[in-house]
């Protein structure tokens, strides 16, 4: 209950903070402003009458959200993001599903914008641009930032120091890292006869006969045999992964007993990976997994899950709410259950077979054109302050939700999603973001226990989402290739498991070897400047 009673120490502070303001409309920016939260200094001295306030400094930012449009919440929000650091902020926010190819464009253009919004720290752009001196370390203007420090996971700064020294290139868009589980269709659970447990943890022969029975035993009554146990769906390679890695150990990089650091994947002392490549290839093969996971994206794979096609969905427990208000208008008497998969430990931990849990949400990163990037990391700091925080989340009274009984409510008329707002700046291991404003009491309920046990149970791995160079070699990207194809053939049966000795023998061969050594030298450097 550790990160539930933080998170109620938190959200009690900000509505005690917030009831004491006294409400006050957002300048035009004119006004002279206290000091930027986080900087370490007092507020400012009001200005003699006969001297000019000082002018707003206007900030260009670059942005990847869902929409170029400005709701009235996001519009208050940033006018009072801009009162309070004194500056002017002009958004270009190209459209998203081509803002890697906007993004590119600007950084051999020559004109670039103050701060730019990264999804990822292997965007070869990026690294150039860093290279380049085009973007900028942060270290001296995060000194003093006292919210983006105290709401900041510390691998997502080490993520940044991309150089492997202690320079740090940009400023994090943090979410929550978690151990994620499943969503369960509850009402199947019950037309199979199965008990949840009160834990919501069940064993690796429960999740297959969950799996087994949502498929053969006509889960949803209708007398027809059109459910499958598990919705799948390929990943950025287009292959399948194996499920329930958390039940065999696979939570990435690693410390052995050895003292080295080592992945699963790739642990020739070690079968987790072949088992779970088994486990998910049995469950393939049986028929369990609905038969278009092979071609669903994730988008498809949710659809198919709130048609009813399929029983059991990976998703973040938080998004519950989307999720359960899909369902229903489908099937109407429908209900979700979250369940988590133990080890043979019977522990539950989980975490990244690949990718590092650094809680990096796509970074903010300020570029050599910024005249003034204290500002930037100023008003970035602002956006999770313990002033703003309960706006950054909720929104506002009369747009975002209205009062009834002294509590939050959803507004007659839902507001339409504040993506400025809310998509911007997040706070590590802070559950109360996810829990929406009017969600009723019985949803919270529910809700509150699966997020606590998510961020709980989380193993992060070790690497920081690092990139050796030997994975940029011919020989190892070619290899990448047939890892790949192989595994997704054993996952669907067209490939025995014992395929994957050959395979792994084949990675070592194919620069393997020098990526396990790469990968130890960076963790270590980075575990002993910590």
């Amino acid at each position: 209950m550790k990160a539930f009673s933080k998170w109620k120490r938190s959200f009690s502070l900000i509505a005690i903070i917030a009831a004491m303001l006294t409400a006050t409309a957002c300048g035009s920016g004119s006004a002279t402003p206290s000091a930027s939260p986080g900087n370490g200094a007092a507020p400012t001295a009001a200005a003699p009458t006969d001297n000019k306030p000082e002018e707003p400094v206007t900030i260009k930012v670059m942005a990847n959200y869902s929409t170029p449009e400005q709701t009235e919440s996001d519009k208050k929000f940033i006018a009072e993001i801009e009162a309070m650091n004194n500056i002017k902020l002009e958004f270009e926010v190209p459209p998203a599903t081509g803002y890697a190819e906007r993004l590119q464009l600007m950084l051999t253009s020559g004109q670039y914008p103050d701060v730019v919004m990264f999804n990822d720290t292997a965007d070869q752009g990026f690294q150039n641009a860093v290279k380049d001196g085009i973007i900028i370390p942060v270290n001296e203007y995060i000194a003093n930032a006292k919210h983006l420090q105290e709401y900041t996971y510390q691998a997502s700064w080490d993520q940044l120091r991309i150089n492997q020294d202690d320079k740090i290139y940009g400023i994090p868009r943090t979410s929550v890292v978690r151990n994620d589980g499943y969503f369960v269709r509850k009402d199947w659970l019950e037309n199979i006869q199965f008990d949840i447990p009160e834990n919501f943890e069940i064993t690796l022969e429960q999740f297959e006969e969950i799996l087994e029975k949502f498929t053969i035993n006509d889960p949803d009554k209708n007398n027809k045999k059109d459910t499958y146990g598990y919705g799948g769906a390929y990943d950025n390679n287009k292959v399948l992964n194996v499920i329930a890695p958390g039940a065999f150990g696979l939570t990435g990089w690693q410390k052995t007993e050895d003292g080295k650091y080592m992945n699963p994947m790739y642990d020739t002392n070690s079968d987790s990976y072949k088992k779970a490549l088994e486990f998910t290839a049995k469950m393939y093969t049986k028929g369990y997994f609905d038969p278009d996971s092979a071609t669903n994206d994730t988008t498809k794979q949710r659809e198919r899950f709130v048609r009813g096609l399929t029983g059991v969905y990976p998703g973040f427990s938080g998004h519950y709410g989307g999720i359960v208000n899909d369902l229903r208008k489908n099937v109407p008497d429908a209900d979700l259950v979250y369940l988590f998969v133990k080890n043979e430990q019977g522990v539950v931990e989980g975490g990244s077979l690949e990718a590092a849990s650094t809680g990096l949400w796509g970074f903010w990163a300020i570029t050599s054109n910024a005249k003034n990037p204290q500002k930037i990391v100023d008003f970035l700091n602002s956006w999770i302050s313990d002033e703003m925080w309960e706006k950054t989340s909720d929104g506002y009274e009369g747009i975002d939700y209205q009062l009834k009984d002294g509590a939050k409510v959803k507004m007659d008329e839902p507001a339409p999603p504040a993506h400025f707002r809310r998509s911007s700046m997040r706070r590590a291991n802070d559950i109360s973001f996810f829990l929406s404003v009017g969600t009723p009491k019985d949803q919270l309920d529910k809700i509150v226990p699966w997020l606590e046990k998510s961020i709980e149970t989380v193993v992060p791995a070790k690497d920081n989402a690092f990139v050796p160079e030997a994975a940029r070699q011919p020989r190892y990207m070619d290899y990448t290739k047939v890892w790949q194809q192989t595994t997704m053939k054993i996952i669907m049966g067209e490939e025995p498991v014992s395929k994957f000795d050959e395979l792994l023998e084949g990675w070592y061969k194919n620069d393997g070897e020098q990526y396990v050594n790469e990968m130890n030298a960076y963790i270590s450097q980075m575990e002993g400047s910590n």
